[in-house]
């Protein structure tokens, strides 16, 4: 998880308002990047955008410090809104209290980016549960796939039952969480928490036959 390498860390690591085993909202793999006029951004700003822009994984956000170099992005969430969230926030840490603006969005192509709670599995997180996650399967055998409120997730295969398979899905989206919080500030670790964004949850069960 990156909250942008402060100040170019992407706050990798958002918990849905799913109820456990909810199958997760998939989106397909194109991208689209939507701008907000404001601002023009410093050449600094401008070098990482390019960098996001040529990068962009839904969902993401682009924030900026009008009239200095700080800038905060974050891709791959599972949520728009906490994406935006995240960025805002480790934008205004590195910008040390500088008001940030929001400069652009990545989503899924033909998706609205201002309907309310646009939402479900990330870019990599859906590739990998449509993809990863079925292929590792065992006949005969259980499997799970969780997510995080931010980026994580994790999944499991070849468990003699429901419950091993959700518990080991869970360690492997917790493990997801510890590597990517650590880089992070006390700020940011604090941040993630009090939303409970560390949080994994099963959101799929893969049962035999």
């Amino acid at each position: 998880m990156r909250l942008s390498a402060l100040p170019a860390y992407a706050l990798c690591a958002a918990m849905l308002a799913l109820p456990a085993q909810a199958q997760p909202k998939i989106f397909g793999n194109a991208v689209t990047m939507g701008t907000v006029a404001g601002p023009k951004l410093t050449a600094e700003q401008r070098r990482t955008f390019k960098w996001f822009r040529s990068n962009k994984s839904y969902f993401g956000a682009f924030y900026i410090a009008p009239n200095t170099e700080h800038l905060f992005w974050t891709r791959n969430f599972h949520s728009l809104k906490t994406a935006k969230e995240a960025a805002k926030f480790g934008c205004e840490v590195v910008s040390k209290g500088v008001p940030c603006q929001l400069h652009a969005v990545v989503y899924p192509k033909g998706v609205d980016p201002n309907a309310p709670d646009l939402a479900g599995l990330g870019q990599p997180s859906a590739k990998d549960f449509q993809r990863k996650y079925p292929k590792r399967q065992k006949d005969g055998k259980y499997g799970a796939f969780a997510i995080n409120g931010a980026v994580g997730y994790g999944y499991s295969f070849g468990w003699d039952s429901k419950e091993e398979a959700n518990e080991a899905a869970l360690a492997y989206c917790e493990s997801y969480v510890s590597r990517h919080l650590a880089p992070l500030g006390i700020e940011g670790r604090n941040w993630v928490k009090s939303r409970g964004l560390q949080k994994c949850r099963v959101v799929d069960t893969h049962t035999p036959g």
